[in-house]
């Protein structure tokens, strides 16, 4: 009987190490996600000069700031 207990335990231990790590991640994504910006992707160029209103707009070879026309 005490084989049992301690493997009912070992498996409740698991899961609750899985949701430690879990929450671990996902706060380590959010952190990385709140210090992001446009400008961090390498396509992206010239967002500090966008104006509200304004959307990206793909030319040749980057997305820019531009006027919506649609």
């Amino acid at each position: 009987m005490k084989t049992r207990l301690n493997n009912l335990e070992r498996v409740e231990n698991v899961a609750f190490a899985e949701l430690i790590k879990r929450r671990i991640v996902d706060q380590a994504v959010i952190t990385a996600l709140a210090t992001f910006s446009l400008g961090d992707l390498l396509d992206v160029s010239g967002t500090t000069g966008a104006s509200t209103g304004q959307v990206l707009k793909k030319t040749a070879t980057t997305w820019q700031p531009g006027t919506d026309n649609v």
